[in-house]
C-alpha cells in the first residue's frame, strides 16, 4: 500500500527522516510530480509542495514585517458590515504587527495604505480580507498564531494551483527547494506532500510476489 510521509508539527521536527533523494519522471494531470530511486515510486502534490515552501520563506518574513512594509501610492478600500465594521477598530493593531496599516475610513469603510512588499502582486486585497475575517473570528490573537496564520494565507495566494504544466525544470527546482524546507512532508493544513510506493508494494500490485 502507499505510504503518505507524514511529518506531524508544521515546523522542524528532530525525527523527521531525511528527505529522499529523487529522480523526476514526469508530471500527472499537471498536478502531480512523478518521481522515484532505488527505494521506489513517489508521488508530490505540486500545490501542497510550493505551498511548504513559500510557507516557510513568508513565515521567516512575517518575523520582521515591519521592516518590509511599503506605503501604498493608492490605498486599497475596503467594506464591512456594521458590526464587524466596529469590532475591527479594536483590533487594527493586529494588523501592523504583520506589516499591514489598516485605516478606518468612515462608517464600515477601512483603507489599508500599507503592506509588506513581498505580498502576491494582485493578491493584497483578498489576502488582507481573509486576515480580517481571521482577526475578527478569533477570541484570542496573539503573535504566534498570527505569524502562523498570516504566513498559511500569504503562501497559499502565492502558490501554484492544480491543473497547472511544469517544465521539467520548474518541477526539480520545485523538489529541490522542498528537500531544504524544514519540515518537507506536510503542507501548512496538515496534508502530505509526498506519497511513496516502495518496490515490493509495487512488485506486490502486479503479484509478482505473494
Amino acid at each position: 500500500m502507499p505510504e503518505a510521509l507524514y511529518g506531524g508539527s508544521p515546523e522542524a521536527a528532530p525525527e523527521l527522516p531525511a528527505f529522499p533523494e529523487l529522480s523526476l519522471i514526469g508530471q500527472h494531470h499537471g498536478t502531480y510530480l512523478i518521481a522515484q530511486n532505488e527505494q521506489g515510486l513517489y508521488l508530490i502534490d505540486q500545490h501542497a509542495a510550493h505551498e511548504r515552501v513559500n510557507y516557510e520563506y513568508y513565515y521567516e518574513k512575517f518575523g520582521h514585517p515591519a521592516d518590509a512594509s511599503q506605503e501604498l501610492l493608492l490605498p486599497i478600500t475596503l467594506e464591512f458590515t456594521p458590526s464587524d465594521g466596529a469590532k475591527l477598530q479594536e483590533r487594527l493593531h493586529w494588523f501592523e504587527q504583520a506589516g499591514v496599516i489598516l485605516e478606518h475610513f468612515g462608517g464600515s469603510t477601512f483603507r489599508v495604505v500599507a503592506h509588506p512588499y513581498w505580498f502576491p502582486q494582485g493578491e493584497e486585497a483578498e489576502i488582507i480580507e481573509e486576515m480580517a475575517e481571521w482577526v475578527l473570528s478569533e477570541r484570542t490573537i496573539d503573535l504566534s498564531k498570527l505569524r502562523e496564520k498570516s504566513s498559511t494565507l500569504v503562501s497559499c495566494k502565492a502558490s501554484i494551483k492544480a491543473n497547472q504544466k511544469l517544465t521539467p525544470e520548474e518541477a526539480n527546482t520545485l523538489i529541490q527547494r522542498l528537500a531544504a524546507c524544514k519540515q518537507p512532508y506536510t503542507c501548512p493544513h496538515g496534508r502530505p506532500i509526498l506519497v511513496s510506493f516502495s518496490t515490493y508494494d509495487l512488485e506486490k500490485l502486479f503479484k509478482r510476489v505473494m
